[in-house]
């Protein structure tokens, strides 16, 4: 277990500022949210030279992050998860993970004590473009309690971690897989989306909770066209099995995995504790139910937490309120209806894009 202690000034309100792009080596982007507890960072991490083979690239990254972290008063042992996107994942992933540990053991960070971490095939907008990374960094205020416990990965690479922030424990876990007891992976992609689930639940079985904790999602599957519905019959069994009622917010994305013939994975977010927490389902006029269409998952989740109110807003694509795509082949209107789809869900909280702090678009 980790507990921060920092000496900093108490603000008794939160604020959220977009900082200016970095100097230096990192040309990333940082969105601030301060409480009277911490000060956390939402940081696009991103090499000003990207140039070079994989290997090349990977060691500018992770020369490029300690100098952002510091520009925001933070340093490595500040950061709680870290989302890559490969090129190509297979090719690139050892590459990668011998970069970032060789980089934080330079901090004294180790082991089961490394940022947990998701690992997908995404390929970066730009071709030559090896990888993509976004960073989640808390740093506590002073006289906040704030403790970080982390947990072995095991043989199937899954990682854990709680933030326990003044009482109130998160739950992190990421690379959620078909991987079995035995360490042996199936090739049927039901067989392993079943595992999968299963696996999930022994994972929040030993922090003492089940599935109906579960606030978020982000769903991987490597071909989602030939398997979503396969997996939404998955999910639904188990969701009817855990007596799932309050859906949570979801993402479900077309991405490469790791280990290579992993057909699914997924990352979860829940809180261990949310008595005296206010937690409600988010609508939109302009959408309806994704249970409609037989996907297990609700529009986006709203925290109310003591310091904050936080916004999940699920993956949110050009439909209509039957479920239906709209403007098949005309990417802009698409995107015209992705956005107002959002505006929607995010007014009807009394919220904006004034408000968003962190985004991934997939195209």
């Amino acid at each position: 277990m980790k507990e921060f202690s920092q000496t900093k000034t108490l603000e008794p309100s939160w604020k959220c500022q977009e900082c200016t792009r970095g100097k230096g080596l990192c040309d990333g982007d940082v969105v601030v949210v301060e409480t009277h507890l911490t000060r956390e960072l939402f940081m696009r991490c991103a090499p000003i030279d990207l140039n070079g083979t994989a290997e090349e690239q990977a060691k500018k990254f992770y020369n490029c992050l300690p100098g952002k972290l510091m520009e925001q008063g933070a340093d490595m042992s500040h950061v709680v998860w870290e989302r890559i996107f490969f090129r190509n994942v297979e090719e690139d992933y050892e590459i990668l993970q011998n970069a970032r540990t060789i980089a934080y053991s330079e901090f004294g960070i180790c082991d089961e004590h490394l940022p947990i971490v998701s690992c997908l095939e995404q390929p970066p907008c730009r071709p030559q473009q090896a990888f993509e990374m976004q960073i989640y960094a808390i740093i506590p205020k002073e006289n906040s309690c704030v403790q970080i416990e982390s947990f072995p990965s095991g043989s199937s690479n899954t990682n854990s971690k709680i933030v326990d922030i003044d009482g109130y424990r998160h739950l992190y876990i990421t690379n959620i897989n078909g991987t079995d007891e035995n360490g042996q992976i199936d090739a049927s992609f039901r067989k392993q989306s079943d595992t999968m689930f299963k696996n999930s639940e022994l994972l929040l079985k030993k922090h003492g909770i089940d599935f109906t904790k579960v606030l978020r999602t982000w769903c991987y599957l490597d071909d989602i066209d030939e398997d979503y519905a396969e997996f939404n019959l998955s999910r639904n069994a188990f969701f009817e099995k855990e007596n799932v009622n309050r859906l949570p917010a979801s993402t479900g994305i077309g991405s490469g995995l790791y280990p290579p013939n992993a057909l699914c994975g997924f990352d979860l977010y829940a809180l261990l504790n949310p008595e005296g927490v206010k937690i409600e389902l988010m609508h939109a006029p302009t959408l309806n139910e994704a249970a409609e269409y037989g996907a297990s998952f609700s529009r986006g989740m709203k925290v109310c937490l003591p310091e904050k109110t936080v916004l999940y807003v699920s993956g949110t694509a050009s439909i209509n309120t039957k479920g239906e795509v709209l403007h098949l082949n005309n990417t802009r209107k698409q995107l015209d209806r992705m956005l107002l789809n959002i505006q929607e869900l995010l007014e009807d909280q009394g919220a904006s894009f004034a408000n968003t702090v962190q985004v991934i678009t997939y195209l």
